[in-house]
């Protein structure tokens, strides 16, 4: 009985050390830094010595808990049924601990030498290549009419005959992603992006209704220095960094045409960091926008026009000044920003410009506000002014043709709690509000449609965020939307969005 009370700690401490020894040499981490700076030809024979040490590292764990599960069963087969003693139920407990440890650290093992068998996504420059994505389904139910059933961000009137609301689900807000990483440049690290969804329209045919065509949302590329940063991609204004948390609202972010600055533009970046004490840092970015300009391109356009800020033949240009704390998540962030962009319309220019305030503030360990503002003119191409950037109609005194450039107002805030890591809940309330002034400066024509005389839209959400594991979600959403033309009754709308995601 001495004998394999003895024994059994130095067995189990070689298994034990040899596994350990193992996963620090084998493990995907390790070979995918060496990978970036081997040749091809002796990373392959790498991974296939890492993969022979592995399988010859598992052999002998197999015998090793083969041996452990004998001696237990002697140990069993000597010690009678009837004898409960605690000098013997102590080291059949750890026995039976230490077995089951082994097992588990057996099965993490063979895992990591699976994944180092599976065929890699890999490009021709042999660099690092992921897949990313967000498979989602939203069921939903609108009560009153809204201008799309999908993602509703307006209310509507209800036409004559026509239903007060809708119900329906679809796949079409499901996003495909692909990002690279690539050689120093500079002592800048390099990296792509692309992320993909299938909210571009509907497809052509007669059961198309709930099947989307393929879109760019956004794209990047990276070049990252300790304290610089510079991009090149289709991504939204850096003015405006952030959007409330939502799973019913993705193919447009939460509170788009309600307070959220949005629109996914192509855009140079420029940022530096200064650091200060501790966690704490100041950033300044400098951008150049391409101005697009809101409902300027209809679906009859065969070709690409310039917007009225493409005719100035000059970019827009933002610039941002922010403070922070180095915890992305969890951490202190504040942020001014400034727009300005030139605009050429027929009659003569126009200046589009905005002044932003965005926050993000821990509340406690538990709870988080934050939330952006803005106030400018012309922002229809951001995604603000009630979707416009300026308000045709005829001169009152003289009775010429005219246009007056829509000062708006707007921004939005959320409060998110979260009860544990995987269970969270978020209220947010959002509004964008063009200036009545503005439109009555004018004559407006007696053909002005319901967006040229929308002037005020509001939303408020509601939403809780399940995830039982990090690539499942679940979440229950309730929003209202208010939306008010300039003169007349405004227009409301329920929705609720039940979504369900898997996220790899």
């Amino acid at each position: 009985m001495r004998y394999h009370a003895y024994k059994l700690p130095a067995c189990l401490l070689l298994g034990l050390t040899s596994i350990f020894l193992h996963a620090q040499t084998a493990s995907p981490s390790a070979i995918s830094a060496d990978a970036r700076v081997v040749p091809l030809e002796q990373r392959l024979e790498m991974i296939s010595s890492a993969l022979d040490a592995a399988r010859q590292q598992l052999d002998q764990s197999q015998q090793q808990i083969r041996l452990l599960q004998q001696e237990l069963a002697e140990i069993k087969h000597q010690v009678p049924s009837s004898r409960s003693s605690s000098s013997v139920a102590d080291p059949l407990a750890a026995l039976q601990t230490s077995v089951a440890d082994m097992q588990e650290r057996q099965d993490t093992l063979e895992a990591q030498v699976k994944l180092h068998d599976q065929t890699k996504v890999e490009s021709d420059s042999k660099y690092p290549v992921h897949l990313t994505g967000l498979i989602l389904f939203n069921a939903f139910t609108n009560r009153g009419n809204v201008d799309n059933i999908d993602l509703p961000a307006i209310a509507v009137s209800q036409p004559d005959g026509a239903s007060s609301g809708s119900t329906g689900a679809g796949l079409r807000q499901t996003i495909l992603g692909i990002e690279a990483s690539g050689p120093r440049i500079a002592g800048a690290r390099t990296s792509a992006n692309v992320n993909m969804d299938f909210f571009a329209g509907l497809a052509y045919s007669n059961f198309g209704t709930s099947a989307g065509i393929v879109r760019m949302r956004t794209a990047s590329i990276d070049l990252d220095w300790p304290k610089d940063s510079v991009q090149a991609g289709l991504v939204g204004p850096l003015i405006s960094p952030l959007s409330p948390t939502s799973y019913a609202t993705v193919a447009e972010p939460g509170m788009a045409w309600a307070g959220n600055l949005w629109t996914w533009a192509p855009q140079l970046r420029y940022a530096h960091r200064f650091d200060l004490q501790e966690d704490k840092n100041v950033q300044l970015e400098f951008g150049l926008w391409d101005p697009p300009s809101a409902g300027y391109n209809t679906a009859t356009d065969l070709l690409r026009s310039p917007s009225p800020g493409e005719q100035t033949r000059q970019p827009a240009y933002e610039t941002r000044v922010s403070y922070g704390t180095s915890t992305a998540d969890r951490g202190l962030h504040v942020g001014l920003g400034g727009y300005y962009s030139r605009q050429h319309y027929p009659y003569n220019n126009n200046d589009s410009w905005a002044a932003t305030a965005d926050w993000k503030l821990p509340l406690g360990a538990r709870f988080e506000l934050s939330g952006e503002g803005y106030r400018g003119r012309s922002l229809g191409g951001l995604g603000g002014g009630v979707y416009k950037d300026v308000i045709y109609g005829t001169n009152p005194i003289t009775g010429a043709p005219a246009f007056v450039g829509l000062n708006a107002i707007g921004g939005w805030t959320q409060f998110k709690s979260h009860f544990s890591q995987s269970f969270e809940a978020n209220a947010a309330v959002g509004q964008d509000n063009g200036f009545a002034g503005n439109f009555h400066s004018i004559i407006l024509p007696s053909t002005a449609t319901a967006l040229q005389l929308r002037a005020r839209n509001r939303m408020i959400v509601g939403n809780l965020i399940y995830r039982p594991k990090t690539y499942l979600i679940f979440s229950p959403e309730y929003r209202r939307i208010w939306t008010w033309p300039i003169y007349g009754q405004g227009n409301t709308a329920d929705v609720f969005t039940l979504s369900m995601g898997y996220q790899f």
